[in-house]
């Protein structure tokens, strides 16, 4: 069984976010506004997006979406985080 599936989110979280909406709140977790998501910034913001395993999660992004294997995922590789996140319909927690 795979850690998180779509189906597993409860329906009173609200809509999963949208590609757009991704995009932005990953570009917000560059924290040392290099243009750059490192390991550690993924790691931060699939733990803000409620990932079950973070650290996991954020190696799996990385090898998803670094196609140029530095590391990090940039501007032009953005896409490829969003599409991976995109498929595990998180939504914003409630604060």
């Amino acid at each position: 069984m795979p850690l998180f599936s779509p189906a597993l989110v409860p329906k009173d979280q609200g809509a999963p976010l949208s590609e757009q909406q991704l995009k932005a709140f990953f570009k917000q977790h560059d924290r040392n506004g290099d243009g750059l998501l490192d390991w550690e910034e993924l790691r931060k913001a699939f733990k803000d997006l409620g990932a079950v395993i973070p650290p996991w999660r954020a190696h799996r992004a990385l090898q998803h979406a670094d196609i140029d294997g530095n590391g990090c995922v940039d501007e032009k590789e953005m896409g490829h985080l969003v599409k991976y996140a995109v498929k595990f319909g998180y939504t914003m927690k409630q604060q």
